[in-house]
Formats: C-alpha cells, sequence, structure tokens
C-alpha cells in the first residue's frame, strides 16, 4: 500500500503553539508506545512529518486539511484548535506495520474537515465516583473525537473558596481540575464551566438523596427551597454567592466564550405558581449580569416550554400545564445572549419540534440528546435541516454503559475516522482510543470505560 512509512523515532515541524509534551504522549499511545516523536518549530498552524511533495489544500469552509504521501504528511488548520483537530485525524490514520520490518504507516490521502453541524458539544459530569484518571481520559476521549466544546460540571467535586460546603471532602483541589481543563483546550475544545443556578442545587442526583451543601452543614438550609432541590432565590445571601463561584470558575477556566447555568428541572418553582412568578426577575437579572462578566448564559430549556411546543411528544415533568403567556413572561426577560438548550431523550424522530419551537423568535438554540442513538440521530439531523446552534450530546451517569455512543455522534457529525472503523463497532473502537490515550500506568478497574466487567451482586432473592 502506498503511503509514509516510519519506525521507532520520527520528528515533526510543526507550529509550537500546540501543547507540546501532551501531542509527544498521544502519538506515542497511538503508535503502540513503540514509536517517539520530538517536535522542532514549523510554520504557523501546521504539522509536518517527513517532506510531502507539497501542503495539503484547505477550502475556506473547512477547519483543517491533510495530505500523506510516500514522502511524508502534512497537516494545516485554521488556527491552533483546528490544527489539533487536524493532527487527531492524523493520528487516526495511523496504522502498525507487521513482519520483518516492523514500523508505522499512514496511507496515502488527501482530505480535507467535512463537519455536518458547526458546534460539536459535550457535557460531562463528574461525579464522587469518577476518579481523577477517569475524569482525564474522558476529556482526551472527547478530544479525539473531534468535539468543539466541553461542559463540565462538577457534582460536589471540585473545592470552592466562597463556601467550603460546597465541595465533599474528596472533591478535587482547582490545581487538579485544571490540569485536565488545560488538556480539553489543547485539545481543540474550549472548556466550558457549568454550576446550577437553581434546581439540582443538591450536586447529588435526585435518586441518591444526598445533599453536598445540607449533609455538611444543614444549618445552612435557608440557601435552599425548602425540599433541598432547589435554589432559594428569595434569600438576598444567593445572588453574591452565585456570583463568587462563577467568579471562581472563570479564573479556572480561563477565557471563554459561555457559561452554562443550568436551571433545569427546579419542581417547586414548576409546579407552584408563587415560586414561578419569581423567575423572569431572577434570571433576567443573572442573564445580564453574566453578559456584563463578558460571557453568553447557557440554560436547560425543559422548564420554559409551553405545552404547544410537544408536538407527538411526552412532555418534561416541568412543562405541564405551561402555556405560551406563562414562559413568554421568563424567556422575554433573559438576555438575549441567552444559549436555549433543548434535552428531550424520548424522541426518536426528526425533526425535534421542541428544539425548533424558538427558532426566530430571537435566540440561539441548541439541541441536547442523550447518549441513544436513535435520539442522538434525531437531533442531528434536525440540525442538519434547521438553523440550530449546535448539539451538545449529555452524559449523565452513564458514560460506562454508554459512552461508545460519543462516537456514534462524533461520526454522525462528520469526525474523522480510522481506516478500519467502517468494520468495526463503537465499542471496540472507544475501546481502543482509550487504551492509546489513557495515562500509563494504569491499574485493571482504569482500563477501559467500565471499573468492573460484572457485578457479582445476586440478581434475584434466592
Amino acid at each position: 500500500m502506498n503511503g509514509f512509512y516510519f519506525k521507532d523515532r520520527v520528528q515533526a515541524r510543526a507550529d509550537l503553539a500546540v501543547e507540546q509534551t501532551l501531542l509527544c504522549e498521544l502519538f506515542e499511545g497511538f503508535c503502540h508506545q513503540s514509536c517517539t516523536l520530538t517536535l522542532v518549530r514549523g510554520a504557523s498552524n501546521t504539522f509536518v512529518l517527513g517532506a510531502p511533495h507539497r501542503l495539503p489544500e484547505m477550502d475556506e469552509t473547512c477547519e483543517y486539511a491533510l495530505l500523506a504521501d510516500a514522502s511524508g504528511v502534512a497537516v494545516v488548520g485554521r488556527d491552533t484548535a483546528s490544527l489539533m483537530r487536524g493532527i487527531v485525524a492524523l493520528l487516526l490514520k495511523i496504522e502498525p506495520v507487521t513482519g520483518q520490518e516492523k514500523g508505522f504507516m499512514i496511507a496515502a490521502c488527501e482530505e480535507q474537515s467535512s463537519f455536518t453541524v458547526k458546534n460539536r458539544m459535550v457535557h460531562l459530569c463528574v461525579f464522587p465516583e469518577t476518579t481523577y484518571l477517569t475524569f482525564q481520559k474522558f476529556v482526551r476521549l472527547c478530544g479525539i473525537l473531534q468535539y468543539t466544546h466541553i461542559v463540565i460540571e462538577f457534582w460536589g467535586m471540585l473545592k470552592f473558596e466562597v463556601l467550603p460546603e460546597l465541595a465533599w471532602p474528596m472533591a478535587f483541589s482547582k490545581q487538579e481540575a485544571k490540569l485536565v481543563i488545560d488538556e480539553a483546550r489543547a485539545l481543540g475544545m474550549e472548556p466550558v464551566p457549568m454550576f446550577n443556578h437553581l434546581g439540582h442545587a443538591s450536586a447529588s442526583r435526585l435518586n441518591a438523596g444526598k445533599h453536598v451543601v445540607l449533609d455538611q452543614n444543614p444549618a445552612l438550609y435557608d440557601l435552599f427551597t425548602p425540599d433541598g432541590w432547589s435554589w432559594n432565590t428569595q434569600n438576598p445571601a444567593l445572588s453574591p454567592l452565585l456570583r463568587a463561584v462563577r467568579r471562581e470558575l472563570y479564573e479556572l477556566f480561563g477565557e471563554g466564550s459561555y457559561f452554562h447555568l443550568g436551571l433545569d428541572e427546579s419542581y417547586m418553582h414548576a409546579k407552584s405558581p408563587v415560586y414561578y412568578a419569581l423567575l423572569p426577575e431572577y434570571l433576567a437579572t443573572l442573564t445580564h449580569e453574566v453578559v456584563r462578566e463578558g460571557r453568553r448564559p447557557m440554560i436547560w430549556l425543559d422548564m420554559f416550554l409551553p405545552e404547544e411546543a410537544y408536538v407527538g411528544q411526552n412532555l418534561h415533568a416541568c412543562s405541564k400545564g405551561k402555556t405560551p403567556a406563562q414562559v413568554c413572561s421568563v424567556l422575554e426577560r433573559l438576555a438575549p445572549e441567552t444559549v436555549l438548550i433543548d434535552w428531550h431523550y424520548s424522541v426518536k424522530t426528526a425533526p425535534v419540534s421542541t428544539a425548533t419551537y424558538f427558532l426566530g423568535r430571537g435566540f440561539d438554540v441548541m439541541g441536547a440528546p442523550w447518549l441513544d442513538r436513535e435520539n442522538i440521530a434525531a437531533y442531528i439531523e434536525t440540525a442538519q435541516t434547521a438553523p440550530l446552534f449546535g448539539v451538545m450530546e449529555t452524559t449523565w451517569h452513564t458514560m460506562a454503559h454508554d459512552g461508545h455512543n460519543l462516537l456514534y455522534f462524533a461520526r454522525l457529525c462528520g469526525a474523522a475516522r480510522a481506516p478500519w472503523s467502517d468494520y468495526s463497532g463503537t465499542k471496540e473502537e472507544v475501546a481502543t482510543i482509550l487504551r492509546k490515550i489513557t495515562p500509563r500506568p494504569y491499574s485493571y478497574e482504569e482500563a477501559g470505560i467500565m471499573r468492573r466487567q460484572i457485578n457479582l451482586g445476586a440478581a434475584k432473592m434466592c
């Protein structure tokens, strides 16, 4: 097969704006720890191995282009982030060569990025059960799958200065979190901070019955609604607290365009007319404040959809009984820069009516499926045929079981492929990628996507 061959050492001329240590580590991982890469300074927004006959051509609409011939390989990108996504496409093309002369090859090709969705975002949760290495390798996985943004939500797993009770004792320090956040940016993704500003104030799954603040300090009860699930917007101490939380997250995450405010599933606010009437003023103040802080607010949409938006779909619990007038009383007060994000996990066919309902009404709207293939396909098809701002894949607590569908999502959006991708499954391919990108050494439990293969507990009563 015609292509570029190399053995156990290779040197690249590269734009040294890329994160060099991470790039060399990933290159060696994709070469099965059997080839080392060194970098020397090259031209801006380029990465070159060997001496290819020319640089690839790149159309104005593309993020990157790559070329491989018998003499070498070259990648060009529109900027540093796009260049890194192009280098990822190159890494996926590395194939081992077996026989008397072991080595590696990249088959001859010339191609450009062909993404069908511009903003390809992923929402990643960091639970107390999420080990640091798991957090790191899942962020790396999203980078290899060429997502453009990664929304990171710490579920009581980041230590804050403003209120220590916002974190469990085993939470990550900011120094620890920053190392992974910086890797996300180095892989071409914009890291987006998230902190819930209404529902999910317990920073715990509802079924678990835990509360990061009140289980550690019950005297802080007045920060929350009586059920503990949502923030008490009537407490004058709340806004300064949340403002300080955002400041800490801005400093940790660095420059960026967005802040995800959550705002979903606040059941008391949804069911009580008195509580719902508090939302227009609260959210108007909040979203305009975030804009003044230099970010576009992002919010989940389930609290603000009228019943008529659901065409042949199941209603969210927080949308029942809502009229257009009620939701408009809230939305018309939002900062116009706010990005509305529609999640609806039972939808299996396009177009998704809840995602298109607010199009043309002054807001950017995104779709947000979960890790279900039909749900993913419905939202991506909707984004490809309607003017959605993008699609955000949500993962919640099911990464171990369904995380391989991050790859399915990425490929529907036009992400790069390995030469053998068409002949294997997403589970096998994600396992292979994780093996190449997980920092070594790692234990049995840290290998792969599941910590344990089976549960030895009894399935039935004996």
